[in-house]
């Protein structure tokens, strides 16, 4: 899980972290050769779908609550999701990106 706005990734850590069950470590990386700036990313583990979505069902409310334009994107595999302030889903989407994110076609 990457956040557009670096500032935000430890308010994410700490509002995912309260998710029971959801396992939540943040890894912070050094910069490619020629690069500046430290990257950081959320790893995320969850036990199963219903968990998954209760984390994609808090990202509207994270989202909403940053000051600047922030993006969050999920990635599994080769799959990802971003969301932002103009793709924020509601209860159906959330289920619908869940079986994209888990499924393994």
């Amino acid at each position: 899980m990457t956040v557009s706005e670096p500032a935000s990734v430890g308010p994410l850590f700490r509002r995912l972290s309260t998710i029971p069950d959801a396992t939540v470590n943040r890894h912070r990386s050094g910069p490619e050769d020629g690069k500046l700036g430290v990257a950081e990313t959320l790893h995320l583990l969850v036990p199963s779908a219903a968990v998954l979505t209760v984390v994609i069902r808090t990202l509207p409310a994270f989202i909403r609550s940053r000051r600047s334009s922030v993006s969050v994107t999920i990635t599994r595999g080769d799959r990802s999701v971003t969301f932002d302030g103009k793709n924020l889903p509601n209860p159906e989407k959330a289920i619908e990106i869940t079986d994209r994110l888990l499924s393994d076609d």
